[in-house]
């Protein structure tokens, strides 16, 4: 018999659910709704996309105009040269800041189905051993800058050959003390390291090889792993996150698709490190598009306004503190910005009162648009959601990308509301292959719901408004779990610091509580305004007093603590777990109360 007052609660609870209901396609374009992701691998997206445009600027680096034609000779050439000498699936070890030359060898190694694996070169020596190992690589391609560091490399590992990158390789005119580096260490390692181990980069190409591989089938193939980067451990032990060659596509169409007004003839900034998804993401998604892109091999984020005032990109992509930094820029404070187009900002959350203050700062100096805010994670490589031209909610994370979806699972992975906070779930073309060589990491974040589907489960607590926007409030592993079990989320406390005037950022952590077994409590870190620096002891009395009354008393950080600047991970965000160990020893006898 037909209930129609069951059927309707079903038809209510199907139509409340935020991954079923999309609401936010209402943003896309007829084509964006549509979105069908090519299928080939990603040089050949490029090459297509561009062979008739091989006059156009691809690349600009240290005062080097390199144009498309002149890149695809390059790659092709380092392929051919690489045929021989690198097996199909093998993983090459590159620890590399932004050069051509890292450029070349990602597409080239990626049309013979090897696999880069990008590490940090400014890891501890331990660490990048650790995961040479891990991917049991015999070939290194690494910046001159970091022989020194890797001089046992061989010794300790089945590293058997160094490629060496100078920074003036490519380069006409490198900054001053850009190349008087470079320059030191090109003698340096002409002096120290020319053994049979070490060798140039143009001479590696013309050394010959002696492997057969006339027999392997290089077409594409679906899910064909590409390149290994590596989590940035601010919450915990990193892992090396296998990326596909659909997963890169799916990710430029995706930009290509999300209403960003993105143009061949326009030019793309790219100061973000490539060994990590949000740096190689944007290289390969401008040159998609047919952009020239501006590579800046060594960052200094307190001269991002000079870099931008030198380039004047129409894009650049950028982590919060970088935005901020403009916004205190005397050199772009009376500037003309109407070239900028996109300011990205994504690798951490920007507060409700940055994302504004950031906005006002461009548009009022002429800007397209404020800064576009999104989400990114390593998993889904990089990009999942962005806020968009007028379609912009300060504070929040922006709307799903074209192709994606996202709902807010409970911890049963029952889909909740709209409104509802829970953890942030992501059904997306770009979702990485895996944790290379770790599959029970892997179960922990690719699981498959009820709908059949696999979900990225970020780690990330949030919700979805009625808009379609994305809202993040924590990360699940920075929830603060006292004695008790009661759960402290840090968002809230730094909401109510950050509210003071006087503030210009904090973070709080959980630290032991030395009255139990087990448990912590909240203690926050609070970074000031220069011009209130000097009243520092009355900033911090305002501040307990507005977090007394205005937080649950469980809710109250145990101490507060004011310090000039935040440790950062190598792409600007703070870095949580750095905190958390300075003061992993600090004996809090304070007595919790129980509630």
């Amino acid at each position: 018999m037909y209930n129609s007052s069951i059927e309707w609660g079903k038809r209510a609870m199907i139509k409340n659910k935020p991954s079923e209901m999309m609401v936010w396609k209402k943003y896309y374009n007829e084509e964006a709704k549509n979105i069908e992701f090519p299928k080939t691998t990603v040089y050949n997206l490029v090459y297509d996309i561009n062979k008739n445009n091989k006059d156009s600027i691809a690349i600009s680096y240290g005062d080097n105009d390199i144009c498309y034609g002149q890149f695809f000779d390059k790659v092709e050439e380092v392929k051919e040269s690489l045929k021989n000498k690198v097996k199909p699936g093998e993983i090459i070890t590159v620890a590399s800041l932004n050069t051509p030359e890292l450029i070349y060898l990602f597409y080239a190694l990626g049309e013979l189905h090897a696999i880069t694996n990008m590490i940090d070169p400014r890891t501890s020596y331990q660490g990048i051993l650790d995961y040479i190992k891990e991917a049991d690589s015999s070939k290194l391609l690494v910046i001159n800058l970091f022989n020194d560091k890797l001089k046992e490399i061989t010794k300790d590992s089945n590293v058997n050959e160094i490629i060496n990158v100078s920074l003036r390789n490519s380069a006409k005119k490198l900054p001053f003390k850009v190349s008087l580096i470079s320059i030191l260490t090109d003698i340096k390692k002409e002096l120290q390291y020319r053994d049979e181990h070490h060798i140039d980069f143009e001479d590696y190409l013309k050394k010959e090889g002696n492997i057969d591989n006339s027999l392997y089938d290089y077409n594409y193939k679906e899910d064909l792993p590409l390149t290994i980067v590596h989590t940035g451990g601010t919450t915990g032990v990193p892992k090396g996150v296998l990326l596909s060659h659909d997963g890169y596509n799916a990710m430029a169409w995706q930009y290509k698709y999300s209403g960003i007004n993105l143009q061949a003839h326009h030019s793309f900034m790219n100061m973000m490190p490539p060994f990590l998804a949000y740096g190689s993401d944007m290289f390969h998604m401008p040159f998609v598009i047919g952009m020239k892109v501006v590579l800046v091999p060594l960052f200094d984020a307190n001269k991002f306004d000079q870099l931008i005032h030198k380039y004047k990109p129409n894009h650049f992509a950028g982590v919060p503190n970088h935005m901020m930094n403009l916004t205190k820029s005397k050199l772009l404070n009376n500037k003309d910005l109407s070239y900028i187009i996109t300011a990205a900002s994504g690798g951490d959350g920007i507060t409700c009162q940055n994302h504004q203050k950031a906005n006002e700062f461009l548009i009022n100096r002429g800007a397209k648009n404020g800064v576009s805010s999104g989400y990114a994670l390593s998993e889904v490589n990089s990009i999942f959601s962005v806020c968009v031209n007028e379609n912009v909610k300060y504070g929040s994370a922006g709307f799903p990308v074209p192709g994606a979806n996202v709902g807010i699972f409970d911890e049963n992975n029952n889909e909740l509301g709209f409104n509802e906070i829970g953890q942030i779930c992501i059904n997306t073309p770009t979702q990485m292959i895996g944790y290379y060589e770790n599959e029970a990491e892997t179960e922990k974040v690719l699981k498959i719901h009820n709908d059949g589907k696999t979900w990225v489960h970020t780690g990330d607590l949030g919700y979805i408004d009625e808009d379609g926007f994305v809202w993040i409030t924590d990360r699940i592993k920075n929830v603060i779990v006292r004695f008790d079990g009661f759960k402290l989320y840090p968002s809230k406390i730094e909401e109510v610091i950050n509210s003071h005037y006087a503030v210009e950022n904090s973070k709080v952590v959980g630290i032991i509580d030395c009255n139990y077994d087990q448990g912590e409590l909240p203690m926050a870190y609070i970074k000031l305004k220069p011009e209130y620096v000097e009243i520092e002891s009355k900033i911090l009395a305002d501040i307990k007093n507005i977090c007394e009354s205005r937080l649950p008393e469980y809710f109250l950080p145990v101490d507060y603590k004011i310090k000039d600047s935040f440790p950062l991970t190598p792409i600007g965000k703070v870095d949580v777990m750095r905190l958390k160990n300075e003061d992993i020893n600090k004996k809090v006898l304070i007595k919790s109360k129980k509630y």
